[in-house]
Order: C-alpha cells, then sequence, then structure tokens
C-alpha cells in the first residue's frame, strides 16, 4: 500500500494545524473578548465574584465571569433629596442558556422602590412582593422559561440581583431606581455613590452553603456570609458613567469631588449638570457642594400630603456659638485601630497618621490607651494613661510600628474598650474613637455590643480607605452616640481629623427633642439623632395627620437647655418625602427586630416593617422586587445553567473545535503507523 507514507505526513500536519490552530484561536478569542475570563476551580466559583458583573457555570463546571458592558448612573438632586437611577447591561456570551447572579452596593441610606428589565424594546417593570412570595414567583418564571429578575437586600449597603432565562447571545439591562436624603455636615453637602463591595473577612465555622450563591462559605457567625461577600479581587475594574443634575436650591460657592475628575456646565442660574465619564470603579464617588456663608439655612423645612397623609422632614443646623462651646473637662479616649490585611498600604498609612495626629492633640489633662486588633488584640497599656508628652511619644512608637496583616476580628477588642475603666474613670468625659475599614459580616454582633456596653460613653468611627462600610461604621456611631468620618486619601488626614477634634472637644447637645401641638399626631422616622456635636445638622421625617403652623425643637448643652421655635410656613408639596420616612421608619424598626430574643416578638415587627415596605413599594430585608416577563422565552426542554455576576472582570473561556481535530489527527497518525507496519511486516 503506497499510500500509508503519504497519510501518515498528512496526519502529522493535520496534527500540528490543529494544535496551532487551537492556540491561535483561543488566543485571539482571548483577546477579541476581553470583559470575559474563565475560572475553573474546585472551591465554589461564584466566591470569586464582585459587583457590577455576571458569572456563568457552563456544562463542564468552568466558570465564566462578564463585566457588566454599560453600567450607568443618573442622579437628580433636588434640595436635599437625591433620585437615582442605576443601570447595568450584560449580554450572555455562552451557547447556553443562562441564569445570572451579581451583587452591588448602594449607600446604606437608600430607599430602593423601583425595578425595570428591559429586554430589546420591551421594559417589564418590577413588583414588591414578601420575600418568600417574590423568590417563589422567580423560580416558578425561571422553571417555565420566562426571562424574571429578582433583587434582594443582604444588607442596606449590599443587593444581590438574579436574572433568569438569558438566551444565547442575549443582551439585557436591569435598572433600579432608589433614592436618599443629601447629608449636611459643617455647612457642606454631599452625597456619596459607593462602587465596590470590599471582600469582607468572615468569623466563625463553616457551616453548609447552597451551591452558586454569591461570596464565601456560611458560617455558624455569620450565616448569609455567601450572599455579601465578594471574591479575591479580579485584575480589572468595570468603567462607570455618573450623570449628575443638581439644583441645590441656591447658588453654590464650591463644587467638588475629592476622589474623581469630573465636569461641571451650568445649565441655568441654579441648575448645575456634573458628569464623570468612563471611570474605574475602584474606589467611592463623593460629590460635595457649599452655598455661600450667608446664604446657608439655618433650618430647612420640606412638606408633602399623599392621600390623607403628611409627611414633614426637617434639617436643622443650631447655631454653633450658643450651643457648642470647648470644654475644659477631662477625656479619657480609647483609640482601636485596625492593623489586619485588608488595610495593607494606603488604608494603613491613613490610619496611622491619623491616630498620630490624634495623640498629638492631647492634653496633658487627658488620659489615652490604644487597642490594635488582627486576628487578636493587643492592649498598649491595661488601663488608660496620662496624657503627658513621655506617654504620648510611647503611643506614637507604638503606633508607628503596626504592621497590616492577619484577619478582621474587632469584637474582642472593642468589648474590651467599652470595659477598661477603672475607679477614676468617671472623672473624665470617656470616648471611643474606631479607625477601620470595617471589611467585616458580622455587623450585628458588633452592634450589639456597643449598644449593650456603651454606658455613658461615646463611640466614634473613622472609615479609612476607598470604600469602606459605612453601613457597620454609621451605625456604631448612632449607637454609640458619636460620629462617622469618612477618609478615603491620606491628603485629607489633617483637615478630617481637625473637624472630627471639634466634635471631640465640644461637647454635644443631648436629649434633642422635637415637639408638635397637641393635636398634632406625629409618627417620627428619626434620621439618627441621638447626640449632636459642632457643624452637624438635625434631620428628622415625619408622617403627620396635618402640617402644623409651628414645632419647637430642644435639648441639653454644657449651657443649659437650648429652645428653638420654628414657624411652618406654605411650602411647596415635595415628592420622595414619604419614600424616605418608610426607609428610616423600617431602619428604625430593624434595630428593635435584631434586639428581640423572643421569636413571637420578632414575627410582630417583622409583620410591621413588611406592611411598611409594601405599602411603600421598598426593598427591605423581608421584601423583594421581582418582574417576569409573561411570554416565555426558552422552551422547557433546553437546560437552563446558572452563572453568577460580579464587580470585576475575569478573562474568557471560548469554546472552538481544537480538542476534537487534534483527536481527529492522532486518530489519522496511528491509522497510518499500524497500517504502515503492516505492510512492512
Amino acid at each position: 500500500m503506497q499510500y500509508t507514507k503519504p497519510l501518515g505526513i498528512i496526519a502529522a500536519l493535520i496534527t500540528v494545524l490543529m494544535l496551532f490552530y487551537s492556540n491561535f484561536i483561543r488566543a485571539d478569542i482571548s483577546f477579541v473578548q476581553k470583559p470575559i475570563q474563565v475560572q475553573t476551580s474546585t472551591t465554589n466559583p461564584v466566591n470569586e465574584v464582585k459587583s457590577g458583573a455576571i458569572i456563568y457555570t457552563l456544562g463542564d463546571k468552568s466558570t465564566l465571569t462578564q463585566i457588566a458592558l454599560d453600567t450607568k448612573v443618573q442622579m437628580d438632586i433636588t434640595g436635599t433629596i437625591n433620585r437615582v437611577k442605576l443601570s447595568q447591561t450584560f449580554t450572555n456570551p455562552s451557547n447556553d442558556w443562562v441564569e445570572g447572579v451579581y451583587v452591588f452596593p448602594l449607600p446604606a441610606d437608600s430607599a430602593v422602590d423601583h425595578l425595570d428589565m428591559i429586554i430589546g424594546e420591551r421594559i417589564i417593570q418590577g413588583q414588591i412582593k414578601e420575600r418568600k412570595q417574590a423568590k417563589k414567583i422567580y423560580n416558578q418564571a425561571k422553571k417555565a422559561g420566562k426571562k424574571t429578575t429578582l433583587i434582594e437586600q443582604q444588607r442596606p449597603n449590599i443587593f444581590t440581583t438574579q436574572v433568569a432565562n438569558i438566551g444565547p447571545g442575549e443582551t439585557i439591562t436591569i435598572a433600579i431606581e432608589y433614592q436618599q436624603a443629601v447629608h449636611i455636615d459643617n455647612n457642606k453637602f454631599s452625597i456619596r455613590f459607593p462602587m465596590v463591595v470590599g471582600e469582607r473577612y468572615i468569623p466563625g465555622k463553616k457551616i453548609s452553603t447552597q451551591k452558586h450563591t454569591l461570596g464565601n462559605t456560611n458560617t455558624h457567625r455569620v450565616k448569609d456570609a455567601s450572599k455579601i461577600t465578594p471574591p479575591a479581587d479580579i485584575n480589572a475594574h468595570r468603567p462607570v458613567d455618573i450623570s449628575i443634575n443638581l439644583k441645590a436650591g441656591f447658588n453654590t460657592q464650591t463644587i467638588d469631588s475629592p476622589y474623581h475628575d469630573i465636569d461641571i456646565i451650568d445649565t441655568d442660574p441654579l441648575t448645575k449638570h456634573i458628569s464623570l465619564k468612563n471611570t474605574q470603579a475602584d474606589r467611592d464617588f463623593e460629590l460635595t457642594w457649599q452655598a455661600h456663608k450667608s446664604l446657608t439655612p439655618e433650618f430647612a423645612l420640606f412638606t408633602q400630603q399623599k392621600g390623607d397623609d403628611h409627611y414633614l422632614m426637617l434639617m436643622a443646623t443650631p447655631p454653633a456659638d450658643e450651643v457648642f462651646k470647648q470644654t475644659n473637662t477631662p477625656r479619657e479616649v480609647i483609640f482601636i485601630i485596625d492593623s489586619s490585611g485588608s488595610m495593607m498600604g494606603s488604608s494603613m498609612d491613613q490610619a496611622t497618621k491619623a491616630l498620630v495626629q490624634a495623640i498629638n492633640r492631647l492634653k496633658p489633662t487627658d488620659r489615652f490607651n490604644i487597642i490594635d486588633f488582627d486576628d487578636e488584640f493587643e492592649v498598649f497599656f491595661d488601663t488608660a494613661i496620662p496624657a503627658i508628652d513621655m506617654n504620648k511619644r510611647h503611643g506614637i512608637r507604638f503606633s508607628k510600628y503596626l504592621a497590616a496583616q492577619g484577619g478582621t476580628e474587632p469584637l474582642e477588642a472593642i468589648k474590651f474598650a467599652l470595659s477598661s475603666r477603672d475607679e477614676d474613670s468617671h472623672k473624665y468625659l470617656r470616648q471611643v474613637v474606631f479607625l477601620t475599614d470595617g471589611q467585616v459580616g458580622n455587623e450585628q454582633e458588633l452592634f450589639r455590643t456597643v449598644q449593650q456596653n456603651i454606658d455613658d460613653d461615646r463611640f466614634f468611627t473613622i472609615g479609612i480607605g476607598s470604600a469602606p462600610n459605612d453601613y457597620l461604621m454609621r451605625k456604631m456611631a448612632e449607637y454609640g452616640k458619636g460620629t462617622f468620618t469618612y477618609i478615603a486619601d491620606i491628603d485629607e488626614v489633617e483637615a478630617k481629623m481637625g473637624e472630627l477634634f471639634q466634635k471631640l472637644e465640644s461637647p454635644a447637645m443631648t436629649d434633642i427633642n422635637i415637639n408638635f401641638p397637641i393635636d398634632i399626631n406625629a409618627e417620627q422616622a428619626l434620621g439618627y439623632i441621638t447626640d449632636l456635636y459642632k457643624g452637624e445638622t438635625i434631620t428628622a421625617v415625619y408622617k403627620l395627620n396635618a402640617i402644623p403652623n409651628k414645632l419647637t425643637i430642644s435639648g441639653n448643652t454644657a449651657n443649659g437647655v437650648f429652645t428653638k421655635e420654628v414657624e411652618i410656613g406654605a411650602s411647596n408639596n415635595t415628592n420622595g418625602i414619604d419614600v424616605l420616612w418608610a426607609r428610616r421608619k423600617i431602619d428604625q424598626m430593624m434595630g428593635e427586630y435584631q434586639s428581640q430574643y423572643r421569636r413571637i416578638d420578632r414575627d410582630k415587627i417583622q409583620a410591621d416593617i413588611t406592611n411598611i415596605a409594601l405599602d411603600h413599594h421598598l426593598i427591605s430585608k423581608f421584601t423583594s422586587l421581582v418582574a417576569v416577563d409573561i411570554s416565555p422565552s426558552k422552551s422547557s426542554n433546553k437546560i437552563l445553567v446558572t452563572k453568577s455576576v460580579a464587580k470585576k472582570v475575569k478573562a474568557a473561556k471560548t469554546a472552538t473545535n481544537a480538542t476534537l481535530w487534534m483527536l481527529l489527527g492522532l486518530i489519522a497518525m496511528l491509522f497510518a503507523f499500524f497500517t504502515r507496519k503492516r505492510q512492512t511486516s
């Protein structure tokens, strides 16, 4: 047989060409589809996910993560209310029908009340349902082959979205809307938009975790860790476009974004258009603006009527000269500093610089101590020591030698700080200052510890880094009757710590009351009014049976009782106050829910929260938004593959026929080899 030799040569050439073709095509497709990357792992692939992208689990158990192809944020700020629309678009690059899951951050005070699922020209609006019912609707629609979306709240600042039945090559857009109140501090107005869900440390023993969920394995201390914890970093960041219409209600003196470059255009004398184009989502976005000092309002009142209900939002800044004066009362300041691995790099530098500046500010009549924590905690002294120069130098040396490593276990450090009083502590104004990025999953444990042990101490939090856990930081400060300070850049340390020192050194306005006329039935949802410090603003939202003509604000200060009567004149109807009231009321009731030990008491509060959320179309711990396309898009005999959505990018896995061609080439070689051998024998 004369053809066997050429056949063997041809087979060898085919094999070489197939190897070359395989490598070339795979490399070429990986280049073209750069936003996608595959990862094959024996661990839960969704643990590799962050917010803003979708993970797909293919039939061969490999995973594929796609960044959001288009992320747009539209903000409309009117006075003190910010209405936000967040849209993210995804395209299924595989040949499978897939289900996507992704996690995304929002401000901790955001009231999420709207969902659109956009498929081509069709828009399917989401409906608010009790959480278990929404999940059931979603699963039934998924099984029936219908496109469906489910949004759930895992924390007030962490949400997850599931999207089922995305066809091969199909594009889908998920748009959600929320609103929040503008923050006011030291005559500065600001909003923050979180763009990163940080990787969180999860303490406790591992327990059973459902497959295809977001995050790490659940533990006995954080039973929903799989739904809140993103993975380790994923190479690249998603691009985000932010567009803002700012109607401040006054001529702004300054508009600034401390961490991003923005473009500002005057739309009209009182409206600014602000844009942030195609930025990388590697740190939180913040926008600040100020009025001319003469235009800064001392009191601002906004009203809304909806049906038979009336809503009133009050924002008041008590005059610093009358209320807040520096005190000569000696202070006992306990510093708790996070030196865990997540603080490595610039965060640790910022925290150390802030701590050194705070120690230098102490007076000889003050006392202080330092507690450093990572997996464990270490104390500078067993109890607070006088802030004389020698002790301060030792404290600064202790601070500068801290190294970021290990896990994030602040619980025992906080317990020690709140229990380390001695027989002289009652002579001092006792303040605990907590410096951390807050990247932990056991928030409720920390809240309970502060609530149960705070006594007469005050708890101040300093959020360090590009994306601190603001839910943890703000709530701990609220429960500890202190304040929250955010430091994202080392250049901010001096200014931000200076503002904090003014609060630490000035007595707070305490026992604040807002009193209405006797004929007014006011159901309040207070906006973090416990103690008030210099430069801070009282914010409160009420549901009323009628709008009164006046109200009275009172509180205790170092100089006695402060009282102010506020006249309420005619006011334009302001949309959205009802939603803010409901969001804050739910937040207030969630604190009550977490503090209950009896199941019957928790169930009653849960029912009340659910009713408020349903009435106001809000996502909460017990309610979710679900959208269903009524027409089936996938036949029931096609397999649906679950994928997850993350915030960061992975590289691409592409399916080619290279393996098949290689096998055919090898078979041809073997056939030629045995045929030739048979001929020669």
